[in-house]
């Protein structure tokens, strides 16, 4: 019998949490240098075979065989085809967008989960969090200060991106507790990896330096242990407690932005990037007022 996520299961899922953003971005920049040498399905191909290995050996280890059938379930299917389509998404726009700026796109998730939640689940949501959500959007906005036509392709895929995220975390916390992390993980990494093997007649897949191999393998870890997090991260918690600390990828990615490419947002984008942080935080407030009021 479930029981309701205690401060422990909070504490453990906000960790999880912190963890798994430093983790992606950290991943997210070291593809970032990789695909100025390769196209997306090689990335994802060759990583995702890495991956692969190292979910299979991490399963392997920590999961009793008789338990992986416990991964044979359409909602974990449908997560791993998800993740691999936002993965394919994410990739394509990672090179032409900097790096804080991608990130901060992706902390729309919050307000396209409440979103969703009116528009396919029929939720009341007031007029409030309505207009956090076009708040949340008007940040975008300035975020991307979209100029050329290719820059705004790349940003619409990014805010695709972010939409699909928010359908996995709402899959995510539907998962029976029973699937283990681990087989959840090694179903993420093989889909995208097959996605990526799928794609390569649609590119020119070009020879592999050494250093390529070396940030391919080390993106391949990062995303690895980044997916084990965030799946631990929004399993059995308090998603309103939990979720705020997303934003703190936000900060790494711009401290990394920084070090590595010399980015600097503009004021335009700083403001952009507060109004979808405050809108964000604004939506899960009314979201935990709501369900305290239940």
């Amino acid at each position: 019998m479930s029981h309701a996520p205690t401060s422990a299961d909070n504490f453990r899922g906000i960790l999880a949490l912190l963890i798994s953003q430093t983790l992606f971005v950290t991943s997210d920049s070291v593809v970032k240098l990789a695909g100025a040498m390769m196209p997306v399905t090689q990335i994802m191909a060759i990583r995702g075979t890495l991956a692969v290995c190292l979910a299979g050996a991490i399963l392997a280890a920590t999961v009793d065989r008789g338990r992986w059938r416990l991964a044979y379930q359409p909602l974990v299917g449908a997560r791993a085809l998800l993740e691999a389509v936002l993965a394919a998404l994410f990739l394509v726009s990672l090179p032409h967008l900097a790096l804080g700026d991608i990130t901060v796109i992706m902390q729309i998730t919050p307000l396209v989960i409440t979103m969703l939640s009116a528009l396919v689940l029929h939720e009341a949501v007031g007029w409030r969090r309505w207009l956090a959500i076009m708040i949340g959007f008007a940040g975008v906005v300035l975020v991307a200060q979209p100029g050329a036509q290719a820059f705004n392709v790349y940003v619409i895929s990014a805010v695709v991106v972010a939409i699909l995220v928010a359908v996995r975390d709402l899959l995510t916390r539907r998962l029976d507790r029973s699937i283990p992390t681990a087989a959840i993980t090694f179903t993420t990494t093989l889909s995208v990896c097959i996605l990526g093997f799928a794609g390569a007649p649609l590119e020119v897949w070009q020879p592999i330096s050494w250093m390529g191999t070396v940030l391919l393998g080390a993106s391949a870890i990062l995303v690895t242990l980044a997916n084990v997090f965030i799946i631990r991260a929004f399993r059995h918690v308090d998603v309103s407690v939990v979720s705020p600390f997303r934003y703190f990828g936000v900060v790494w990615a711009i401290i990394l932005g920084y070090a590595i490419w010399s980015d600097v947002p503009n004021l335009l984008a700083i403001v952009g990037t507060l109004l979808i942080v405050g809108s964000g935080l604004y939506t899960l407030h009314r979201e935990t007022l709501k369900l305290r009021r239940r």
